[in-house]
C-alpha cells in the first residue's frame, strides 16, 4: 500500500504540474518583475515560514510527550504540504505522515494524533490575534464585508472544533470512545466495501480513547508546554506576515501596519475558511480585491496575491515532492 500511495503521489505531482504550468509560468514570470532583493527576502521568509512551522510540531509533540527534533520534522512538514494540495481530503493525509512518522520512530501513534491535533489548534488559534486586529481595521477603514465575517466566523469554528476534541479526551472519555467507535465501524465499513477485512480491531476504540485521553491531560498538565506551542505558532503568523509585507514592497512600496494586518487577515481566513484545498482561487480573489479597493492599482494588487499564494502553494509543493523520499513512510517504496 505504501508503495502504490507513493508512485500515486509521484504521478498527482505531474498531473498538476503539467494541467497547471500556465499558472506556475506566470509565478515565475511575475517574480521576476519584482524588485528582486525584496522577491529573495519574500522567498527566504516563506522558507523560514515552513521551518517555523516544522518547530511548531516539533513543540506540539514536546507538549504530548512525543519525541521528536525540528530537522527530523521538516521533510515531513514539507511532505505533508505536498500531499494536502496533491491529494486533498480535509488535510488528512497530511496529518497522517506526521502521525506515520512517530510511529515509525517507535513513538506512540494516538499520542502523535493528538499532537497533531494540538499543533492545528495553536496554528489556527494564534491566528485568532491578527485575524482579529484585521477585522478591527476593516471595520474603522470602512471595509467590512459580510463574506469577511462569515470566513472569520468558519475559522473560530475550527478552533472550537479542535479544542472541543481535546476537551473530550480530558473531561468526558466515555463520549471519545463512542466517537471513536463510530469511527472504527465507517473505517471497516469502507474497507468491507473492497472485500477487505476489518483494519481496526474491536478494542481499537477503547485503546484509542484511554490513550487520547492521557494524551489531553497531559496537555492540561503542562500549561507552560501549551504556552509555547501557542508562542510558535503566533511566531509562524509573524514570519508569513513579513513575506506578504516584502512582497508589498517589491511590486509597490511599503504598506502600513494596518493594510498589512487586513491583507494578511483575510489571505488566511479564506486560506482555513475555503472548501477548496488551501484556499485556491478564493483567498487570491478575496486578497486582491481588497488590496484594489485599499489604494493599489489593480496589476500591482495581482501581482503581490499570485506571488503571496503562489510561493505559499508552489514552495511547499516543489520542495515537499523533492523530499518525500526521505519521509520514513516512503523511505523504503523507492
Amino acid at each position: 500500500m505504501r508503495r502504490w500511495l507513493f508512485w500515486l503521489l509521484i504521478a498527482a505531482f505531474l498531473i498538476l504540474a503539467v494541467s497547471r504550468f500556465t499558472e506556475i509560468e506566470s509565478l515565475v514570470n511575475t517574480l521576476a518583475q519584482g524588485r528582486w532583493e525584496w522577491v529573495v527576502a519574500a522567498v527566504l521568509l516563506q522558507v523560514i515560514y515552513y521551518v517555523t512551522y516544522a518547530a511548531l510540531y516539533q513543540a506540539a509533540f514536546h507538549t504530548v510527550e512525543v519525541e521528536s527534533r525540528v530537522r527530523e520534522l521538516l521533510p515531513v512538514t514539507f511532505a505533508s504540504l505536498f500531499v494536502n494540495v496533491a491529494a486533498p481530503v480535509a488535510n488528512i493525509g497530511g496529518s497522517a505522515l506526521f502521525v506515520d512518522d512517530a510511529a515509525q520512530r517507535g513513538q506512540s501513534g494516538t499520542r502523535a494524533a493528538v499532537g497533531v491535533v494540538l499543533a492545528m489548534l495553536a496554528d489556527v488559534g494564534a491566528f485568532l490575534l491578527p485575524m482579529l486586529v484585521g477585522l478591527v481595521f476593516l471595520l474603522l477603514w470602512d471595509q467590512i464585508r459580510v463574506y469577511q465575517v462569515l470566513g472569520a466566523l468558519a475559522v473560530l469554528a475550527v478552533v472550537v472544533g479542535l479544542t472541543g476534541l481535546l476537551l473530550l479526551g480530558w473531561r468526558a472519555r466515555g463520549q471519545l470512545r463512542r466517537l471513536f467507535e463510530g469511527l472504527r465501524r465507517l473505517v471497516n465499513r469502507v474497507f468491507g466495501w473492497f472485500n477487505r477485512s476489518p483494519v481496526l480491531d474491536d478494542d481499537w476504540a477503547e485503546e484509542t480513547a484511554a490513550e487520547f485521553a492521557q494524551a489531553a491531560v497531559v496537555i492540561a498538565d503542562h500549561p507552560r508546554r501549551m504556552g509555547r506551542t501557542l508562542a510558535v505558532g503566533l511566531t509562524t503568523h509573524l514570519v508569513n506576515m513579513a513575506c506578504l509585507y516584502a512582497l508589498t514592497v517589491a511590486f509597490y512600496r511599503p504598506m502600513g501596519l494596518e493594510a498589512l494586518m487586513m491583507g494578511y487577515a483575510m489571505a488566511i481566513t479564506f486560506r482555513i475558511a475555503s472548501i477548496t484545498p488551501q484556499g485556491a482561487g478564493v483567498a487570491e480573489g478575496v486578497l486582491t480585491a481588497l488590496y484594489a479597493s485599499l489604494g493599489l492599482p489593480g496589476p500591482k494588487a495581482a501581482a503581490v496575491t499570485l506571488t503571496f499564494r503562489g510561493l505559499s502553494i508552489w514552495l511547499p509543493m516543489v520542495i515537499g515532492f523533492f523530499l518525500l523520499r526521505w519521509v520514513r513512510s516512503f523511505k523504503a517504496q523507492k
